[in-house]
């Protein structure tokens, strides 16, 4: 469609003022399905001048037709192009061919007119009777047989076409009264006649179809029928108070040629309660221009036109108004709008008409019932044409001239909001992408003083969010506007902090509102942990936020921890760290961690930590014990049981107690020595709390104090430990004597005695053990591994009656004799395992070098200079000469270097020889009992046979001073 299609069409008139959607009763008012505005410019003057009779609309320009039989070619704005004046009487009906090139129309002078815009073609037919309807055939254009039809008070319908011999009438149908209207698409004509509806193929040349007029109420003779062509497949028909819509169908093959037979069926058909005065199809539904039903006047004769009825003649007072009605195919009313027409007051239904453009291809569309069909009902508002191609519906009368389009998303949204329906206008908002950005701007100004008018903040906030986006302008205009109102808590979570990014005033507004009352200090707080800190001048606000803190009322725990997360902001930690600890944050060993601010701990800051969490805070500590040291720690735990000492508060105290005993134990377990300077404290909560865990640290410790220690074991009556510690600070006799006097422990006397490694404690615990039978049996059971209990059996005083003596005297032999027997295997086997080294050691010597040399004895000796070559394994020895041993002292270069010395130690004298430390029985013997090799063995045995003795080679070995070592 041209461009100018959407032009301004004439001046804009209210909404109210030409059509207005009819309610019943109090029902809610229905909101319109289209919009009207007044066809202006041009139009004015010439209807001022001239009454309209017909109007026809092309996808390009419109064609408006007079009584006075001129013919006005308008653009879509009403602006003249073109003037022709075929006719001398009314015209009465106008036809474009499909591509808009060419025009036909018919008068009441009998004559039909044919001419081309793009070319100087005209052609003018003249006929004996008035015409009242003409159609050009589609393709007019594109063909050359030019054909077209006609019909008027004749009562025949005529199929003009030019042929080789000129122009050719043709009739189609005759006989059945006057041709009211005739429409052609593609390649079917529909006519309506006095007895009803006709549709000829003119593919096969038949006519296919025949509807009959209504039987209805209201017999009027001058009742026009209205004929609309939907495409090729549906034929609506208005015809006094009844509406049909036919359906066209493609048959199977049949007749005598085989050609295809179209049929038609009627698939909508009811009554309405007034008079049809126009149909054009809606979507999925019927528009209907219809009029009141109270009389039509037979005014208007033969040859008689619109124009007649301009002055009122014949027309009942009070007329009122047309109706533009949406029915759907069951006769359910969408919508209905009254047009205020000039002069409706003196016209009838026969005064009025409705020219529509319907786009050929509506998308998406599928009649009722029809379950193939994708498309959705009008009656949903959905949008079913394309852009720039909606629907236009022209109602024509004597004097005005009214198109009615389709609403679009703006024009729906700006009737809702007139209608304070603004559930709907934000639903269209947001399923309608093609809004203009003023429409948006218009309903969220609206919806959102709607709401603050209700005193709906919450709600108004939320939707602050959906509708301003990023328009932030908007958002800052809402802001003052709810800082106004004292609201701004409600808008807070809303205000978006990327984008858009508003001004750093707006967001330093929010957070200095959020200061005034404690019960928003929380909001501060979200706010600031959710807000990045470049929104807003930290150091300011935290000054503004440490003011607050100091004043009354200012103490909440929200507004402290909005003071901590500004200092942590500017780093300042060990501020950040002293509120967090006021607080008892348990996100404060987190942050101590994640900050490193172990250092900054004081004191105080201790004891507060493990106020905390115990675990956490003893955990943190002695991990970090070298950072955070014992001796401030401890300290400052005992402070907090001073503490709770003067308050009286004995379970506190004792809780601090238990706190300090852990963290001892805990650090003793990580770094035994690192709690060394409380090790007497330790001691003691020991005893207090798991005595039994008391001797592990006696004995793992060197720290405490061992006459403290002694003295406290003896309080509590820890004995064993008591008798551990005296053995560490020597008086083994008095521990001796406690554990035979308090523990009666015989095998433990012994272990202890066993430890102390004195001979006088064993005649010691003889002695104490022999003045009970008892013990002095337990000692015989246990003391045969450790000394000779002969000692203890001639000690025994005659007259002790010892239980079991006889068989505790076979068990001490028994004993005896089986350590005896242990002790020679033990010698046996360890001679054995030193010639098996000694053999081991040989055989190593003997694969590594070729010549072996040795001295008689170790240097110092009267033979020190002295060397020999070994034979036989070191069996026999001869003379070697200085100068052909190896190294430094013979003639053969070793490559031995004096070892490099360490720093610090004395000079090494050169060594002017070196010795062999392998001489020796265990070598020698090693070496005889070594088996020779086979080419060996041989060579022996033949010496054996010759009287010479076997001296099988042995490898050359220099050892040299722990000094020397060997170099490539």
């Amino acid at each position: 469609m041209s461009a100018s299609r959407n032009a301004d069409a004439g001046q804009q008139a209210e909404q109210g003022q030409i059509g207005s959607t009819h309610t019943g009763g109090d029902a809610e008012e229905e909101e319109p399905r289209l919009k009207y505005q007044r066809l202006g410019s041009d139009v004015t003057e010439l209807l001022g001048k001239n009454a309209a009779t017909c109007l026809c609309v092309s996808d390009k320009i419109l064609a408006l037709g007079t009584s006075s039989g001129k013919v006005h070619i308008l653009d879509y704005s009403g602006n003249e192009v073109k003037r022709v004046e075929p006719h001398t009487a009314a015209v009465n009906q106008i036809c474009f061919d499909e591509a808009a090139e060419y025009i036909a129309s018919c008068s009441d002078d009998g004559s039909v007119s044919i001419q081309g815009f793009y070319t100087e073609e005209t052609a003018i037919f003249k006929y004996k009777r008035p015409v009242k309807s003409v159609a050009l055939d589609p393709r007019y254009g594109s063909r050359k047989t030019r054909e077209f039809v006609t019909g008027g008070l004749a009562g025949q319908l005529l199929l003009s076409s030019k042929g080789w011999l000129g122009s050719k009438d043709t009739i189609l149908h005759s006989g059945e009264g006057p041709i009211q209207d005739v429409k052609w698409t593609g390649n079917l004509i529909a006519w309506a006649n006095d007895l009803g509806v006709k549709v000829y193929d003119t593919t096969v040349h038949q006519r296919i179809a025949y509807v009959e007029r209504p039987k209805s109420s209201l017999q009027r003779e001058k009742l026009q029928c209205h004929l609309f062509w939907e495409g090729e497949s549906l034929l609506h028909i208005g015809w006094a108070d009844s509406v049909k819509v036919a359906r066209v169908h493609a048959a199977a093959p049949g007749g005598a040629s085989g050609e295809a037979r179209r049929s038609l069926d009627i698939v909508a058909s009811f009554q309405i309660d007034c008079l049809v005065a126009g149909i054009a199809p809606f979507g999925q539904d019927i528009c209907v221009l219809a009029c009141a039903s109270g009389g039509v006047s037979d005014a208007r004769s033969d040859g008689g036109s619109t124009a007649d009825a301009a002055d009122g003649q014949g027309v009942p007072a009070g007329t009122p108004r047309p109706e533009l009605k949406i029915l759907t195919w069951q006769n359910e009313e969408i919508a209905s709008d009254a047009l205020s027409i000039h002069g409706y007051e003196h016209y009838e239904a026969t005064d009025y008409a409705l020219a529509a453009w319907y786009p050929r291809q509506p998308k998406a569309l599928a009649a009722p019932g029809d379950e193939t069909g994708t498309g959705k009902r009008s009656s949903d508002f959905t949008k079913w044409w394309a852009d720039g191609d909606e629907p236009l519906y022209y109602i024509v009368s004597s004097k005005d001239v009214v198109v009615g389009k389709p609403r679009d998303g703006d024009d729906r949204v700006a009737w809702l909001l007139d209608h304070q329906r603004f559930d709907k206008a934000l639903s269209v908002l947001e399923t309608d992408r093609g809004l203009k950005k003023s429409t948006h701007a218009q309903v969220t100004q609206k919806y959102l003083e709607h709401l603050v008018s209700q005193r709906q903040f919450e709600k108004t906030a939320a939707a602050c969010a959906k509708l301003l986006k990023d328009d932030a302008a908007g958002w800052e205009r809402w802001v003052y506007l709810f800082a106004q109102l004292r609201q701004l808590p409600a808008l807070a979570p809303f205000i978006p902090t990327k984008e858009p990014r508003l001004r750093q005033t707006a967001y330093e507004m929010v957070l200095h509102a959020f200061l005034l009352s404690p019960a928003d200090h929380p909001r501060l707080l979200d706010a600031l942990q959710r807000w990045p800190p470049d929104l807003y001048s930290v150091p300011s606000l935290t000054q503004s936020v440490v003011q607050r803190a100091r004043s009354p009322g200012g103490d909440s725990k929200a507004l402290l921890q909005a003071a901590a997360h500004l200092y942590q902001l500017q780093g300042r930690f060990d501020l950040a760290l002293a509120i967090l600890l006021r607080l008892q944050q348990p996100d404060t060993f987190e942050f101590v961690t994640k900050h490193s601010l172990l250092p900054l701990l004081r004191p105080s800051h201790v004891a507060s930590l493990v106020r905390i969490d115990e675990v956490k805070a003893t955990k943190l500590l002695v991990d970090h014990h070298e950072e955070v040291v014992p001796s401030a720690v401890v300290p400052a735990l005992q402070a907090a049981q001073a503490e709770a000492e003067r308050q009286n508060d004995a379970a506190e105290a004792e809780r601090w107690r238990k706190r300090i005993f852990h963290y001892l134990d805990w650090l003793f377990r990580k770094d035994a020595n690192a709690g060394a300077d409380f090790a007497g404290l330790q001691v003691e909560l020991y005893a207090d709390y798991e005595p039994e865990r008391l001797m592990g640290f006696l004995a793992a410790s060197q720290a405490y104090g061992l006459e403290a220690a002694a003295e406290l074991c003896a309080h509590r009556g820890l004995v064993r430990e008591q008798v551990f510690v005296l053995g560490r600070m020597g008086n083994a006799r008095q521990a001796l004597h406690l554990i035979i006097s308090q523990l009666a422990d015989i095998p433990q006397a012994i272990e202890f005695v066993q430890m102390q490694r004195d001979d006088e404690l064993w005649e010691l615990l003889i002695s104490l053990a022999l003045t009970d039978a008892g013990m002095t049996g337990a000692l015989l059971d246990h003391i045969g591994g450790y000394v000779d209990p002969l000692r203890l059996v001639q000690k025994i005083p005659a007259g002790l009656e010892i239980p079991n003596l006889r068989d505790r005297l076979v068990h001490i032999i028994a004993d005896f004799r089986t350590q005896t027997s242990l002790r020679e295997g033990c010698n046996t086997i360890l001679h054995h395992d030193c010639l098996v080294l000694a053999q081991k050691l040989y055989m190593e010597v003997r694969h590594a070098v070729r010549q072996l040399y040795v001295m008689s004895s170790a240097p110092g000796s009267s033979a020190e200079r002295e060397w020999h070559r070994a034979l036989d394994g070191g069996l026999r020895k001869e003379p070697a000469a200085q100068d052909s041993l190896p190294g430094p002292c013979g003639g053969h270069a070793l490559h031995l270097h004096p070892k490099p010395a360490q720093q610090g130690a004395p000079d090494q004298p050169h060594l002017p020889k070196v010795w062999v430390g392998l001489a020796g029985p265990a070598l020698l013997q090693a070496a005889s009992d070594t088996p020779p090799r086979k080419g060996q063995a041989r060579r022996a045995s033949s010496r054996r046979r010759t009287g010479e003795e076997a001296a099988p080679p042995l490898a050359s070995l220099i050892l040299a001073r722990p000094n020397m070592q060997a170099v490539e």
